[in-house]
């Protein structure tokens, strides 16, 4: 443990990182006990007060439309309210105005009003509602630090990653390495782009689809599951080379062991920008979530799953750590720099072996979740 801090004072971004992750379950913790959410279904002709703890709220709907392409395709859903508040103090009533869109809720007073249904006549909507004045901004101040951590985790100096890069660097020569790398940077991303392409939904969209999110989002997610398949085609030919390992002799048994090594430290230098991916695209995928549904996770499949690959390559990220507890040695980081993933036959195997395994998750969570589980997701 005094190891580990002493690690982590030596090293503040990777200190932020894990701070940052503790800020957002700190957030959805004061949401889950203390923010109230709920629906409120209005109609033309009547008002509905909603009382949360000390505060509430009248709503009136004044205005309801459905907002039509040139396909007559819907395109948004407008509602407009007024909003009466009567002072505590001098029982004053105020009436105020508020307009809710797709993508766009209302806030008033520490509520949070969200389009969720309408009324066949459209004379009626549902709205969901949300007061959580606490929860929400926490969750988003652990969003902003763990942005700002994995982009500067990059920069840090004495990193595993950074020691990784430099033995990769180090066993190729410098033009093969810039060649080689600049290949699979340019072929990692035209599968992103294609597998983007693929999953992103055809028009008409659906209104909740209709914003400059879903591209950021898809096209994060897919880079990062690009990154992951990469891992596994190099965990997939790195077994075959450990098998044929075994069974050949002289200089191309060293050949062959060079290229396990090398495929293990690819994949281990290929993990952090692919599991960043990941974390930044669920976490992009909140933030929509909760300016369409009022919430910014609600245990849907996909997302659910989505947070389960995420933490299985988080393993995967500590597994160095992991193995150093085997090693009779105080300072994990030294164990892994002179030992290293590959360094042995066994845990080379057992690297590529996880590779593989893992992406089953995330073949699960595109593929499994899409076709059994369903959920609001299903589109994609």
């Amino acid at each position: 443990m005094l190891s580990w801090l002493s690690s982590m004072r030596s090293k503040p971004v990777t200190w932020l990182l894990h701070m940052a992750l503790a800020t957002i379950v700190v957030g959805a913790c004061v949401t889950h006990f203390f923010g109230v959410q709920g629906e409120i279904h209005l109609r033309a002709d009547q008002a509905q007060t909603l009382t949360v703890r000390h505060s509430s709220v009248s709503l009136f709907l004044w205005d309801f439309q459905v907002v039509c392409d040139a396909d007559n395709n819907p395109a948004d859903y407008i509602t407009e309210l007024r909003l009466l508040d009567r002072s505590e103090v001098s029982g004053d009533l105020t009436v105020d105005e508020g307009t809710i869109r797709m993508n766009r809720p209302l806030k008033y007073h520490g509520f949070r009003f969200c389009q969720s249904d309408y009324d066949s006549d459209q004379q009626g909507v549902v709205l969901a509602y949300n007061y959580d004045p606490w929860g929400i901004g926490i969750t988003y101040a652990g969003y902003a630090l763990l942005l700002i951590a994995m982009i500067a985790f990059f920069f840090q100096p004495h990193t595993y990653f950074r020691a990784l890069f430099h033995r990769l660097t180090t066993q190729w020569s410098r033009s093969k390495a810039v060649s080689l790398l600049s290949a699979l940077a340019v072929l990692i991303i035209v599968l992103a782009i294609i597998m983007t392409k693929v999953v992103t939904p055809k028009p008409p969209l659906q209104p909740v689809l209709q914003t400059p999110l879903l591209g950021i989002h898809v096209s994060v997610i897919m880079l990062a599951y690009t990154l992951f398949a990469v891992m596994m085609i190099n965990g997939m030919i790195g077994l075959y080379a450990a098998i044929a390992e075994k069974k050949a002799e002289g200089a191309h048994k060293e050949k062959l062991s060079t290229i396990n090594y090398q495929l293990s430290t690819l994949s281990q230098v290929l993990l952090y920008p692919a599991l960043f991916c990941l974390t930044a695209g669920i976490f992009i995928g909140a933030v929509w979530a909760n300016m369409s549904w009022g919430r910014y996770w609600g245990w849907d499949p996909k997302e659910t799953w989505a947070l389960i690959t995420m933490l299985v390559y988080a393993l995967l990220l500590h597994y160095p750590w992991l193995k150093s507890l085997s090693v009779k040695r105080s300072n994990s980081e030294t164990v892994c720099q002179q030992s290293g993933l590959g360094h042995t036959w066994k845990w080379s195997v057992i690297y590529h072996v996880l590779c593989v395994i893992n992406f089953l998750f995330v073949l699960f969570t595109y593929f499994g979740v899409s076709y059994l589980l369903g959920g609001l997701h299903s589109y994609a």
